[in-house]
């Protein structure tokens, strides 16, 4: 029997106490060494953006993913807060959401929410293996076998997809122009968080080379926000947008002042920057799935 036909009696048998366990085993498989300038050892024909798009067509993803309403956030730091701080607003809202992160500390599981928790051991192994025997039996010369992180964010898809997610808050993984996230083709609205020194090796040793890679995630008039930049980053944040025609904001840090004692999810006062962001963000997304004055209704 091959490997294949294994990982499927794991998965069919969700009794089996080692199922978990294998699919850490398979995960560890996709381990790759990166090599500098940001391109990897896995070979192939295809680009990883082309790669992305090949993976999902095998999956059966491809025009779904466009009912997706995603939130796509980039940035050096906070973009989990900002994420987070997203999921927790259109939760509140009432919205089935599923939340996208990386990395994560204990169990890979922390990576993919619905509703505010990790996706449930059962319903992990079950799109688990679903994507990893689809993949394994596509894979060629041309086409191997996806690395670590292209494979998980092809399955936060599966997973965001199948339990039907009214909105879909996605993180990018590395920079912007070439994640794995970025086959996203249309998003609700993009964010970008405060921008730094990063991956510098991959992404570029200036602020202005970072941004740009960042503000790859923009798509062709679809809204943007970012947070307060030193010029060097904003300047080219504002040339990006100019040039696919981005609607691009600056959102401002909410006002602690005004919140009479109550406290962010999240300590730490550049957590109101990434509060501020998540708000324009997702006051964008109500606005652009015609849910702001549904919302409004329900309230009054």
């Amino acid at each position: 029997m091959g490997s294949n036909g294994v990982v499927k009696e794991y998965w069919q048998d969700s009794s089996l106490p080692s199922s978990y366990e294998t699919a850490m085993e398979a995960l560890s498989s996709l381990i790759t060494n990166p090599k500098r300038g940001g391109k990897s050892s896995v070979g192939g024909t295809y680009t990883k953006l082309e790669r992305m798009s090949e993976y999902l067509k095998i999956l059966g993803l491809e025009e779904q993913i466009e009912g997706l309403k995603i939130i796509h956030v980039a940035g050096t730091k906070g973009k989990g807060s900002t994420c987070t701080f997203s999921e927790a607003i259109l939760r509140e809202c009432g919205f089935r959401t599923g939340l996208f992160t990386s990395p994560h500390l204990i169990d890979v599981r922390e990576r993919f929410r619905i509703n505010g928790l990790e996706i449930s051991e059962d319903k992990f192994l079950r799109y688990f293996w679903e994507c990893w025997n689809c993949m394994k039996e596509k894979v060629t010369e041309h086409l191997p076998m996806a690395p670590l992180f292209q494979f998980l964010t092809v399955l936060a898809f599966k997973i965001f997809i199948s339990e039907k997610v009214d909105v879909a808050i996605i993180e990018v993984g590395l920079g912007g122009t070439n994640d794995s996230t970025n086959v996203i083709v249309q998003p609700v609205v993009c964010g970008i968080t405060s921008l730094g020194m990063d991956h510098t090796e991959i992404l570029g040793d200036t602020l202005g080379q970072i941004a740009s890679h960042k503000a790859g995630i923009f798509k062709p008039q679809i809204p943007a926000f970012t947070v307060p930049q030193l010029s060097e980053a904003m300047d080219v944040l504002v040339e990006r947008a100019d040039e696919r025609k981005v609607p691009l904001n600056v959102a401002a840090p909410l006002d602690n002042k005004k919140f009479d004692g109550l406290k962010l999810g999240l300590s730490g006062d550049h957590q109101f920057i990434n509060a501020g962001l998540a708000v324009s963000l997702c006051k964008c997304w109500l606005q652009r799935t015609g849910n702001w004055e549904k919302l409004f209704q329900n309230v009054g």
